[in-house]
């Protein structure tokens, strides 16, 4: 399932192009606006992530992390920087999917600073090669994707690899129009094609599957996913997609938290209904602070800088 992080990557580098492509290369949207826009559009749940992963590492985790070390894991999350390394733990242990807020924000920052210029598609597809190349390099030295962004210093680095292929790609699928030669395609083709790569077991080994999804399989499911027909309303599908960053940060500290009950029920309560019932409660709170805090906060931010 680590493979949704690359996924995300992917689907992120195609709506910012798709979003902000033309505004940023006329000159409408000045890099340094967007840039901003970016940060208010990531930040408030970002907080919300490191206060509920202080909670979680106090309550769910045993042994509980020392205050003194959850102070720099907290500090370091919430400028998503990988502090964790310097007391012995992951980059960010407060509450882990936020290294991919990390290189969210680095590969958006790149891509503000130089979306204005003009790059011929050679120069475009030269750059995603060596990125393919360096991460084929990457999976076979560490063995899989799965580690690379925040296991150590060295799966860190290796990162901005990950984030700079699947990104990249992205941009490029907006920006070569691949939408436009793959139309009418039903959704059911790239959702099905996506949960196949993220929960089938293939007898394959793990480098190379990992590197087939990330470097082909991914980017088409992607390019099949914009080209679903547009004219239709789905208002659940849009209040999945607006639901889904504060899951993915809400997700891990609440699982923590109900794995901990289930430790203390000591098998009163069957794990199937406990797993189930930390699901709802993920998608619940993700619910509340979406519609309570973040939504609410990026309002105020949007006025308040003049984004809207």
């Amino acid at each position: 399932a680590y493979l949704a992080v690359d996924f995300f990557f992917c689907l992120s580098g195609f709506v910012l192009a798709n979003g902000y492509d033309q505004k940023l290369k006329s000159g409408v949207l000045r890099s340094n606006t967007f840039i901003l826009k970016r940060m208010v559009r990531l930040y408030p749940m970002v907080v919300v992530g490191v206060a509920l992963g202080v909670i979680a590492s106090q309550v769910a985790l045993t042994p509980a992390i020392a205050l003194i070390d959850v102070s720099i894991l907290a500090v370091g999350a919430l400028f998503l920087l990988p502090l964790g390394f310097l007391v012995g733990q992951e980059g960010f242990a407060i509450n882990n999917p936020l290294w991919s807020l990390c290189f969210e924000m680095v590969a958006g920052m790149a891509y503000g600073s130089i979306a204005r210029r003009r790059f011929h598609i050679w120069h475009e597809m030269a750059a995603l090669t060596l990125l393919a190349a360096a991460l084929f390099q990457i999976i076979a030295i560490e063995g899989t994707i799965g580690p690379v962004g925040f296991g150590n210093w060295r799966a860190f680095l290796e990162g901005f690899v990950r984030v700079g292929f699947s990104f990249l790609a992205g941009v490029l699928i907006f920006r070569r129009h691949i939408d436009d030669r793959l139309r009418g395609v039903p959704p059911q083709i790239p959702l099905f094609v996506l949960i196949a790569v993220l929960f089938f077991p293939f007898a394959v080994p793990r480098d190379i599957y990992d590197f087939l999804c990330i470097a082909i399989i991914i980017p088409i499911v992607v390019a099949l996913a914009t080209a679903v027909p547009q004219g239709a309303v789905r208002p659940f599908a849009a209040y999945l997609g607006q639901l889904s960053y504060p899951l993915y940060i809400v997700h891990l500290p609440v699982v923590q938290l109900g794995a901990q009950f289930h430790k203390l029920a000591d098998g009163a309560i069957p794990q199937p209904v406990t797993a189930s019932v930390t699901i709802i409660a993920a998608i619940g709170a993700a619910h509340f602070f979406y519609i309570q805090f973040d939504a609410p906060i990026r309002a105020y931010l949007g006025r308040k800088f003049s984004l809207t």
